[in-house]
């Protein structure tokens, strides 16, 4: 299957130093993100435990004492095995941005690795999209085009068998997360996005809360 989202990281060109570093930094967020353990835990791979150990197999080679050709291949060793986490680690999170339910959100989950994307491998945009946020239960998460700096989007809701939308809430990002929705219940969204020329509201989109 043809991947949508594709985690860039850049490994060979950090030092060691940069490498330790960004591994650790790496380490910290998937560990504390609940993209990477809900709603279904799945363990990292490799775990988080051997990507930490192994960067402090890095650090102490680092800051060992003396130098010479014998250091830098302990470092050079060492560093290669922390790539290969790292790498590993980037297609996991790969994989968790492209599970069908995330790929609306993609890139938010691969930057809460601590990670990039190439942008050339973004999928094609759609006008206006909502799901089941896959973090938390009653929460939906909606998107549209980013229509540029100047834009404002005007966010509406409204449950499907009533007729008044509840007031809009605005916001300067092309992407809104309704909370506290009511589980299994059928909703209506709709965006509107006002820039210096335009007013343009999208379609109606339906969906029944988790």
């Amino acid at each position: 299957m043809k991947k949508s989202w594709v985690v860039a990281q850049n490994l060979q060109k950090k030092n060691p130093i940069e490498l330790k570093e960004y591994g650790e930094e790496v380490v910290a967020m998937v560990g504390a993100s609940p993209y990477f353990m809900m709603p279904n835990p799945v363990p990292s791979d490799p775990p988080l435990m051997t990507i930490t150990t192994d960067l402090a197999a890095l650090d102490a080679a680092i800051s060992a004492v003396g130098g010479g050709v014998t250091k830098t291949d302990v470092i050079r060793e060492a560093a290669f095995t922390v790539e290969n986490d790292l790498n590993r680690l980037g297609l996991f999170v790969q994989i968790t941005a492209n599970r069908p339910d995330n790929l609306l959100i993609g890139d938010v989950i691969i930057h809460a690795a601590g990670m990039e994307y190439k942008r050339s491998a973004l999928p094609k945009p759609r006008v206006f999209a909502v799901i089941n946020s896959p973090v938390q239960q009653t929460d939906v998460i909606a998107r549209t085009v980013n229509a540029g700096g100047r834009a404002a989007y005007e966010w509406q809701f409204k449950k499907a068998n009533e007729v008044n939308w509840q007031p809009g809430i605005i916001t300067l990002q092309a992407t809104f997360t309704f909370t506290g929705l009511q589980s299994g219940t059928r909703y209506q969204f709709r965006v509107k996005t006002v820039t210096k020329n335009t007013t343009n509201m999208s379609q109606v989109l339906e969906l029944v809360v988790m």
